[in-house]
């Protein structure tokens, strides 16, 4: 069980030199939004030589604009591990599009159930109904707005990096057993939405390449999360934290735990790292 941090550090934080952040529901507060005092806190940490990494499910563009507001550069692992970004040169470093095949049973299946459907790509996204899945991910996308299209199957391969299917919180039809019965790696990350990317993809294969790229290793990685998609990386890094709100099952899976994403408890973790590492760096 997670050890709660309270205005304390982990022991060996000293060993970390890349950290790497879930966005919703870690630093976004639950209007989708990243507050300007969690921005400022990751800059500093930035500007002390630990290596910043968002690892999320919202597309590359949106989690490109983090870093802007930081005015640093940094590596995106967008759409739970389909693609992964150096923004310094908008190289991509990874990338796991879905097979024909799989594209072509997840999106089938959406339409045969009536389920609203999103389809993330590189740099946009696409559904075929205008309805409330397409309201709802406009703010955890920057205000990106998913473009219609007659078909989805017409879509580049490169564009077929994520799904995600909209049911409702008080769903009492049985549809997220039924999607997850057919689909066993689908995660939950929003309230409302279940998420499918292509088979042994995850934002665990998305840090890998971050990590091989920097020349580092899994143990001198610090993370830290809430949700399900945060499962397949969490437990391999040197330190894992938890967010207060974090579901009891990540929460059971990490060393640590930390506040809540309402109360900016990334911001105050990393305020405290940072003055601690430029005390080591000035003595």
């Amino acid at each position: 069980m997670a050890t709660f941090l309270d205005g304390v550090l982990p022991e060996n934080i000293d060993s970390i030199d890349v950290a790497v952040f879930d966005v919703d529901g870690t630093l976004s507060c639950d209007d989708a939004s990243v507050s300007d005092r969690t921005i400022d806190a990751l800059r500093k940490l930035a500007d002390t030589g630990v290596e910043i990494v968002f690892a999320s499910g919202r597309m590359a563009p949106a989690l490109r604009k983090l870093f802007s507001r930081m005015d640093r550069s940094g590596y995106v692992i967008a759409c739970n591990g389909a693609i992964t970004v150096h923004t310094d040169h908008d190289t991509i470093i990874g990338l796991s599009p879905f097979s024909d095949e799989y594209f072509h049973e997840i999106v089938e299946f959406g339409r045969q159930e009536n389920l609203q459907g999103v389809i993330f790509g590189t740099d946009f996204f696409y559904t075929e109904t205008d309805g409330i899945a397409r309201q709802l991910l406009k703010a955890p996308n920057e205000g990106l707005t998913p473009t219609l299209m007659e078909n989805l199957e017409d879509l580049d391969k490169e564009n077929r990096l994520k799904v995600m299917y909209y049911i409702d919180s008080e769903d009492t039809t049985g549809m997220v057993a039924h999607l997850r019965n057919k689909f066993p790696d689908t995660v939950k990350t929003l309230p409302e939405f279940y998420e499918l990317t292509n088979h042994n993809t995850s934002k665990w294969t998305g840090l890998t390449p971050v990590l091989e790229d920097l020349g580092t290793t899994p143990e001198r990685t610090l993370g830290i999360g809430d949700s399900e998609n945060d499962m397949s990386w969490l437990p391999n890094v040197g330190i894992s934290v938890a967010m207060g709100n974090a579901y009891p099952h990540v929460k059971e899976a990490c060393d640590y735990e930390i506040g809540q994403n309402e109360d900016d408890a990334v911001a105050t973790f990393l305020t405290l790292w940072a003055e601690h590492r430029r005390k080591q760096q000035n003595a």
